[in-house]
């Protein structure tokens, strides 16, 4: 039995993550998977920009990067008339572009990771039963032609995916519905005048398709079926049948080499009811089904886990209050809720199959996309970088006097370049690491009251940086105090900071806490709430 242990069911990019946080934030983790192997299929394509980031954190970003394709823009087409460009510019990451890289590829570089950190999947493995106690769950698990074999965890985590077992043990809900398309999927190389380092989507009549970079040369192609009658079988796929429906949509024809992994699929929109039930909990594909547009699906499950392993290895080391746990339903909940109807409004717009509508559409479309400002706003949206959770009792805004004006509690906190001893140093490398980080901001002409102010704000938990705009303030620093000098551009510009102000960063780089000012008996009572 492994009481001290968390199962995660699932090795997909959802499970893997899961297990790459725990391990890396201190937890004991044990991951299984009914497959066989890994994915040996393209799937989901497209690693955002906030997933980058997440990545980086992980120290896993270089072999993404090296692997994969970057892609830097969007284009939307109605025949051969380009209704909209989007390009990935101007947003608030060192990362402004998608990496492209398939399935298979995005899981070996983390089971690679998993591996370096002391963790190996089991395959051919799974979850048979499960019934949760008071201080553990029991299971069953069944590995191959082997009997089923009785265990204990502290918590189980299910990234299962769209068939998920712990969510039918557990019986949480999972409404909603399926779309009445069907569509296929398939890799080439493709001989054509488009550019294949952007991304590619053509609207037409008989149904949307879409093409997405890949390495080597590839393209990742998906394509609306024609419409069929309701009770009618689709026709068979074949590659024949997957050319002349792309001739027929695509302008100007072109040809395609190499294809493989050519198959059929639904897509659904779905959430649970419920992130977790006592000691189960739910990410990626087991909680919530996106439709593939904007290429939502896999980095929200990515967000997933980023957001409730810290907090899970938190909780079992003994530092943490059980209390953060239910943080993880209040704060992804939603977030996918508004994943899921941005999708689906993109899915019926794009698919309409009536003519006014249609043209309409184009239309809208077509203005909207001759404003730099307005094409801006897809790029950003799908980043997910500008998310933000709603508030609770550990995302708390006490900023009242003057908040700062582009950060707020329950957003990210963005990147930075700071001086440290004649040095330039990233705000995300201070942030890198299994603790809390606590910023503590001198402001624009901080009186020498204020200064002193700070020196006694610190904790065994947190890692402590003091942030002066001035040299002369330097020697206000604490003794044994991290003093980061904040240069023209400056991180106080950057935050809208301008008076001394306290801003307190989780684990996963969202803003648990902001005080303006700083206030040590709130800031105190505060990490009660945190820390046993």
């Amino acid at each position: 039995m492994a009481k001290d242990e968390i199962l995660i069911v699932g090795a997909g990019p959802v499970g893997l993550t899961m297990a790459c946080e725990l391990k890396r934030h201190g937890a004991k983790v044990r991951i299984i998977d009914k497959s066989p192997v890994y994915a040996h299929d393209s799937r989901a394509v497209g690693v955002h920009a906030r997933t980058l980031e997440v990545f980086e954190e992980m120290g896993v970003l270089p072999e993404f990067l090296k692997t994969g394709v970057k892609v830097t823009g969007m284009n939307l087409y109605s025949g051969n008339h380009r209704l909209v460009h989007a390009q990935y510019q101007g947003l608030d990451t060192p990362y402004c572009f998608i990496i492209d890289l398939p399935q298979t590829d995005t899981e070996l570089l983390l089971i690679h990771h998993l591996e370096k950190l002391g963790v190996k999947v089991e395959r051919n493995t799974e979850l048979n039963n499960l019934e949760q106690k008071e201080d553990g769950v029991e299971v069953m698990i069944k590995s191959g032609e082997r009997s089923l074999v009785p265990d204990e965890f502290a918590y189980v985590v299910g990234c299962d995916g769209a068939r998920s077992t712990c969510r039918h043990l557990t019986n949480i809900a999972f409404p909603g519905s399926e779309y009445p398309s069907n569509w296929i999927v398939f890799d080439a190389k493709i001989d054509w005048s488009y550019d294949s380092q952007e991304l590619q989507l053509f609207l037409h009549e008989d149904g949307v398709v879409g093409f997405f970079p890949l390495p080597k040369e590839r393209m990742r192609v998906t394509c609306e079926l024609n419409p069929h009658k309701k009770g009618e079988e689709p026709p068979p796929v074949t590659y024949d049948l997957a050319l002349s429906l792309l001739q027929k949509r695509v302008e100007p024809s072109f040809k395609f080499s190499q294809p493989q992994d050519l198959s059929r699929f639904i897509i659904h929109h779905r959430q649970v009811t419920d992130y977790r039930k006592g000691r189960v909990f739910l990410a990626g594909d087991a909680a919530h089904l996106h439709s593939p547009a904007g290429g939502q699906g896999m980095n929200t499950g990515i967000q997933d886990a980023f957001n409730l392993a810290w907090k899970l290895a938190l909780v079992m080391s003994g530092k943490g209050k059980s209390a953060l746990l239910d943080t993880y339903h209040q704060e992804r909940h939603p977030i996918a809720k508004d994943v899921l109807s941005m999708t689906d409004k993109m899915t019926k717009i794009a698919t309409t199959k009536i003519a006014a509508f249609s043209f309409m559409r184009d239309a809208v479309m077509s203005f909207a996309g001759s404003f730099e400002k307005i094409t801006h706003q897809l790029p950003k949206r799908l980043s997910q970088l500008y998310y933000t959770y709603e508030p609770n009792d550990f995302l708390v805004n006490e900023a009242k006097d003057h908040p700062p004006e582009h950060i707020e509690v329950g957003g990210r906190a963005p990147d930075h370049l700071l001086m440290q001893e004649g040095k330039e140093v990233r705000l995300f490398d201070l942030f890198k690491g299994p603790h809390y980080t606590l910023l503590l901001f001198a402001g624009k002409k901080p009186t020498e009251k204020e200064l002193e102010s700070l020196i006694n704000f610190r904790h065994p938990h947190l890692k402590t940086y003091y942030l002066y705009r001035n040299e002369s303030d330097l020697k206000c620093c604490p003794e044994k105090g991290v003093c980061l000098l904040d240069r023209e551009p400056s991180c106080h510009t950057h935050y809208g900071i301008t008076k001394t102000t306290l801003v307190l960063i989780r684990p996963d780089n969202v803003i648990g806490l902001i005080q303006q000012p700083p206030n040590l008996k709130h800031f105190e009572n505060y990490l009660k709430k945190v820390f046993v």
